[in-house]
């Protein structure tokens, strides 16, 4: 489990798929950098951005934790597709981001590796 999204167990700056690596970029603002989206892939140049805030309402606001986490994984769902068929659909990123999501909060882990055989 993570503390926080600042673990790069979750959202690293960088990982590889099928050869490409593929770099985390974090925007300052969904409004301004993104025109509104929290998110983006794209493949062409491996690079998926993130929105540190976004606006609600008329304010400006902090991505909440969660919903930063689900934003990469949502866009982490779209580089798998890509790669998948050519899947790019809003209807795979978001079961992706949802399954993947509930997963990595509700697991409960096994210290398999420190278990002795006595």
């Amino acid at each position: 489990m993570w503390k926080d999204s600042k673990n790069t167990i979750i959202i690293p700056d960088e990982f590889t798929i099928s050869g490409s690596t593929y770099n985390i970029s974090l925007v300052e603002s969904s409004e301004k950098d993104l025109g509104g989206a929290l998110g983006d892939f794209t493949n062409l140049f491996h690079e998926i951005r993130l929105a540190k805030a976004c606006r609600v309402d008329e304010d400006e606001i902090n991505m909440p934790e969660d919903e930063f986490i689900k934003t990469y994984l949502h866009e982490l769902g779209h580089c798998f597709g890509y790669w998948y068929k050519g899947d790019n659909s809003e209807e795979f990123a978001n079961a992706f981001a949802n399954f993947m999501f509930e997963y990595l909060t509700s697991k409960k882990c096994h210290d398999l590796l420190h278990s002795s055989k006595e």
